[in-house]
């Protein structure tokens, strides 16, 4: 009997030790550490050759879960932790936006022992899914019908269990388990992650439906998201354009009424930023227009104000400030009618004009 009881309590201390030592770095990584380390996993998995999650399953996803360096430790009781985030497309445009914190929880039971970490990926591939993922927490295998993902670039997408999958997952292993099931495993929104990150109490629902800007720690995984997601129109060429003398940016968008500009519009802009930097020479005058909605004063001033929010965000990347000029010329200059949505929607734009030295 005390052999038992000497037994047991040799497992439990063993145990303990091994989760202590595996989760000891968590608490020690700050937020935005973790989100450069979720686009590193990501981008390492994708560039891969003949790797990675496939384009037309990654193009047909509403969300992606990424979680680097998921924690699992076990010595005959095993158990899995690992923070990470998600991010969802909006709008038309269907470009990710702002990042939302989330865990991953979850333990099992048998003969194994050692510690891994590995990189999870999911996608979340309709609506139903989302809406489980905006939930206060569920189950993956319980609530949620989930499936494991095929790899490759060009892999189909047509089999039943894909079709059906609610959510579809990978993982990246390097450590020495040899893979990770994710059976049983809840996921929840992490509070405490995105008050560090927004510096309020904000919901995975506001921020992953609402018009949340990216935080600058997130910026180059939104940006690599929607680098991946090819969406038509996307590879806009502006160095090109600004050698030929002008280019409109395409998929640059404000919130209604506001100079704010929207999460989705940061991948066009990144584009913008590199080209200035590849043509250290070269100043350009950012010009703003608007439709014909409202009066002509204040979409003026609307113009002027977008123009300028477009200037300060290429300063704040990298851009000589020195080198960028601004115009607004509000409802003026239109390129298309002002009486149907589309006919609006394209005079609502931004264009930029390469100016002599």
């Amino acid at each position: 009997m005390r052999t038992n009881r000497f037994f047991v309590l040799v497992i439990i201390i063993c145990f303990s030790a091994l989760v202590q030592e595996t989760f000891a770095n968590e608490a020690l990584e700050t937020p935005d550490q973790r989100l450069r380390h979720a686009h590193s996993s990501f981008h390492e998995m994708m560039a891969a050759p003949d790797k990675g999650i496939p384009l037309d399953l990654f193009n047909k996803a509403e969300c992606i879960v990424i979680i680097p360096g998921v924690k699992k430790a076990a010595f005959i009781f095993g158990g899995k932790y690992g923070r990470g985030f998600v991010s969802c497309r909006r709008g038309e445009a269907r470009r990710f936006g702002a990042p939302a914190a989330i865990r991953i929880e979850g333990g099992s039971y048998g003969l194994q022992i050692g510690g891994s970490s590995t990189d999870v990926f999911m996608l979340i591939m309709n609506e139903t899914g989302m809406n489980r993922l905006l939930a206060d927490k569920f189950t993956l295998g319980g609530e949620a019908a989930a499936a494991a993902g095929p790899v490759g670039r060009n892999t189909s997408a047509d089999t039943d269990v894909l079709l059906h999958a609610e959510i579809l997952t990978w993982s990246r292993s390097r450590g020495i388990f040899a893979g990770l099931s994710l059976e049983g495993s809840t996921l929840r929104p992490d509070g405490s992650e995105n008050r560090k990150i927004y510096g309020r109490d904000i919901s995975n629902r506001e921020i992953l439906e609402g018009d949340t800007s990216v935080p600058a720690a997130g910026r180059e995984l939104i940006v690599t998201l929607n680098r991946y997601s090819g969406m038509p129109g996307d590879q806009v060429d502006v160095a090109q354009g600004l050698r030929g003398g002008r280019v409109t940016l395409q998929n640059i968008h404000f919130v209604t009424g506001k100079a704010d500009i929207t999460p989705d519009s940061e991948a066009t802009l990144s584009k913008v930023a590199q080209a200035m930097k590849d043509n250290p020479d070269w100043k350009i005058r950012v010009e703003g227009f608007t439709d014909s909605t409202g009066n002509r004063e204040s979409n003026l001033k609307l113009s002027e104000e977008r123009a300028e929010s477009v200037a300060s965000w290429l300063a704040d990347h990298g851009v000589d400030r020195a080198r960028l000029t601004t115009k607004g010329y509000g409802e003026d200059q239109p390129v298309a009618t002002n009486k149907t949505d589309a006919g609006r929607r394209k005079n609502r734009r931004v264009e930029l004009v390469r100016v002599s030295s």
